[in-house]
């Protein structure tokens, strides 16, 4: 358990590490801002996670019975449904008079009420009777999605005429919590048994509980831990008949659980949540993968177009130095013979230039005697903006995010490099 907490708090470090850097093509100031916060709250839990209380909550649609559950599973009449009357909208949070409840609780949006009870068998514990999902609108959905967080553990109600509600798999596909922490009740499973004989009454508990198993199953939930049980029956008397598993509901619930598992089920639903966060950069991973194909075939392209290029500039300079400088040069000499190579040549050429910018008092750095005429600029850029070009056409045929056509006109910046294309040429000849 002391590894997977090292784990988190390593991934946790690592994506605080990635958002400072702040270098995304797939996420937009507004997202990094978003997963930045959220990878905060992520570490504030991981700091509290050794927190000694349990947090149950309790998830169920109107008239399952969860108040009688309660005080089933508390072995005491802790909860009524009068707690709930007139504001069926609150959590209500049922604690020993002895504890007290995280502090995460008190920074929700929903509306809390706190109970305190003296039920020594559940001192540790922490249950939380959250408002009917069914009867819930608006905000107040979103408020409870948004407290389920806080807790460890959920006990998912529901009953023979209920357990087939959409709404019951709706909201239980919208929670983000880990599966291994979910625990599913049939109450009210002495109905079945009503009016029936002993063996039609197991043969429709059978056939009840099996129906449920596969609605969880087909709404996520692999391995459903589901109990069949009767609350009120078990309230009304110790001799429970066979077919009643609040014994062992009891038993699975409140087990003697030690700091570790605590822990260890605080880390699970932790590691569920980093997960989401850490989904939220595969994207710009898989974005890099496509990006970086795409710069392979690029480079191929220019490899094959290299022997072009070289022969093409070479003309182009050529040109620029026969055509335009060394008649320059001839034109300012009285023996022209004496320019018997291209080293004495630029030689010459930087006297005069150097005579040039002394008369004109411009300053030695001044390069813009060696900007290339026009139509050799040209014949530079256009091979610069095809390879651009080439580059963002694929960018656009993987329908990768606009950032990386931005981040290619930042890389390249074929006007910049052709303003700076004389000075280049200048700190040749200087040398």
């Amino acid at each position: 358990m002391k590894h997977l907490v090292r784990s988190l708090q390593k991934e946790l470090d690592q994506i605080v590490a990635a958002l400072e850097r702040q270098a995304f093509f797939s996420l937009t100031g507004e997202e990094t801002q978003s997963l930045r916060e959220e990878s905060g709250k992520l570490l504030e839990k991981l700091a509290s996670i050794q927190s000694s209380y349990l947090t149950i909550g309790l998830l169920g649609g109107t008239g399952v019975g969860k108040s009688t559950l309660m005080n089933a599973l508390a072995g005491a009449k802790i909860a009524s449904a009068s707690h709930r009357r007139p504001h069926t909208e609150q959590a209500l949070v049922y604690r020993h008079v002895g504890a007290s409840p995280p502090s995460s609780l008190a920074s929700t949006d929903l509306p809390l009420r706190e109970i305190t009870h003296e039920a020594e068998d559940i001192k540790q514990i922490l249950l939380c009777d959250l408002p009917d999902f069914d009867s819930l609108m608006g905000e107040h959905r979103e408020y409870v999605l948004s407290f389920l967080e806080h807790l460890d553990v959920l006990i998912w109600v529901t009953s023979p005429e209920k357990y087939a509600d959409g709404r019951f798999y709706q909201f239980l596909r919208m929670v983000p919590k880990a599966s291994q922490n979910f625990y599913f009740v049939l109450n009210k499973a002495d109905l079945l048994f009503q009016g029936e004989n002993l063996e039609n009454g197991y043969e429709r508990l059978a056939s009840v509980t099996t129906r449920f198993q596969e609605h969880i199953k087909g709404n996520g939930i692999r391995e459903p831990l589901l109990f069949a049980i009767s609350a009120q029956g078990a309230l009304d008397s110790d001799q429970l008949p066979p077919w009643n598993q609040l014994t062992a509901f009891r038993h699975e619930i409140f087990q003697q659980r030690d700091i570790k598992q605590i822990t260890a089920i605080k880390a699970g639903n932790l590691d569920v949540e980093v997960q989401n966060l850490i989904s939220a950069f595969k994207k710009e991973v898989l974005n890099l993968e496509v990006f970086d194909r795409i710069l392979e075939n690029s480079i191929k392209d220019v490899e094959e177009q290299r022997s072009q290029w070289i022969k093409a500039g070479q003309g182009a300079i050529d040109l620029w130095l026969g055509k335009y400088i060394k008649q320059d040069v001839l034109s300012l000499q009285r023996d022209p013979s004496v320019l018997v190579g291209p080293g004495y040549a630029l030689a010459l050429l930087f006297q005069e230039w150097k005579k040039r910018t002394t008369e004109q008092n411009t300053t030695p750095s001044d390069p813009s005697y060696f900007t290339p005429p026009e139509a050799i600029r040209i014949s530079f850029q256009r091979r610069l903006e095809w390879l651009e070009n080439r580059i963002n056409q694929r960018i656009l045929r993987q329908n990768l995010p606009s950032s990386f056509q931005e981040r290619l006109r930042e890389i390249l910046d074929v006007p910049k490099v052709f303003e700076e294309l004389g000075e280049r040429f200048f700190h040749v000849v200087e040398l």
